[in-house]
């Protein structure tokens, strides 16, 4: 039988979990139902994991998820190809990309290939394996491609990805269409909102943008330049009727919504449900009883993304 709203407690604590026989404290997020059993869901396990897996990779230098799948688009080649030019399992390209932790010496095989010339040893390797036809298709376009660029380090005040401007661009233009406009102030709440959801949830922030606590609430580290540099989005004074004055963000494109899963999605319909009528003053009083902000303001310091979990919604 389902459990209902009224006979479960949602819960939250810090606990510890040995991976790899190392310990790494988490925020553990559970259920207790009304005879005092605790019990998750598999988004709340897979939340729950996510922080010791990020914690895992960063000191440990194991690429995240996302950099394995930026590293393939970048040599395009398919998943099963790169496995097999790396001499891994079936598959397990693949399952990294989808978030498996790589044993280190795999983890340590994909870093190597960051350098092109490194790639084109294994591919001289699994020359046999691959054929002589689709070796030669990959080496002649492998040889002209520029140097690899790394994507921006993940870390805890990141969300553990790395800084992805497309979604950004996007993100901002899904709430400028839908909110007819978004003045600075209140998309620097709507983005922070949005970014420490989607790691309550999943684990994992989406753009890779850090947020800094400053006076009038959390902002994109830098966000002018963040705001100037988006693609497709447009950034104009705005003189209201007293006198005062704002910048407003506008958008004549439709965002590209194909750019985010359908988590990310929801996550960023519920923010815009939330904060729709909200004027800046309103979601700005709102981020001023987060923890993450309180905690923050003092030294105006970057807020780690573990704040999540105190998030209201």
């Amino acid at each position: 039988m389902s459990q209902t709203m009224t006979d479960r407690q949602f819960c939250k604590e810090v606990r510890t979990l040995k991976f790899r026989k190392e310990e790494y404290e988490f925020v553990c997020s559970f259920f207790i139902d009304k005879n005092g059993e605790e019990w998750t869901t598999t988004n709340l396990d897979e939340a729950n994991i996510n922080q010791v897996y990020n914690q895992y990779r960063v000191r440990h230098g194991i690429p995240f998820p996302a950099e394995i799948a930026h590293l393939r688009d970048y040599y395009e080649v398919s998943a099963s190809m790169m496995s097999e030019i790396l001499g891994f399992g079936t598959n397990q390209w693949r399952l990294y990309e989808d978030g498996m932790m790589p044993s280190e010496s795999n983890a340590r095989a994909i870093i190597a290939v960051r350098s092109k010339s490194i790639f084109l040893e294994y591919l001289e390797a699994a020359k046999d394996e691959i054929g002589e036809r689709l070796y030669s298709r990959i080496k002649e376009r492998v040889e002209k491609l520029p140097d690899y660029i790394r994507p921006s380090k993940p870390s805890e005040t990141s969300g553990y990805v790395s800084y992805n401007s497309k979604k950004i661009a996007e993100a901002m233009k899904f709430f400028t269409k839908t909110l007819n406009g978004v003045f600075t102030t209140k998309m620097n709440k709507l983005l922070f909102y949005t970014d420490f959801l989607k790691y309550k949830h999943d684990g994992f922030g989406m753009t890779g943008l850090e947020y800094r606590a400053i006076t009038y609430g959390p902002v994109p580290n830098g966000y002018g330049e963040v705001y100037t540099r988006a693609k497709g989005i447009e950034m104009e004074d705005y003189i209201y009727p007293n006198g005062t004055s704002g910048q407003l963000l506008t958008s004549l494109e439709a965002p590209d919504m194909s750019v985010f899963s359908d988590a990310e999605k929801d996550i960023l319909s519920a923010v815009c449900r939330r904060f729709k009528d909200a004027n800046a003053g309103e979601i700005s009083e709102q981020s001023h009883q987060e923890k993450g902000w309180i905690e923050c303001v003092e030294n105006k310091k970057l807020i780690p993304y573990r704040y999540a979990f105190d998030i209201s919604e």
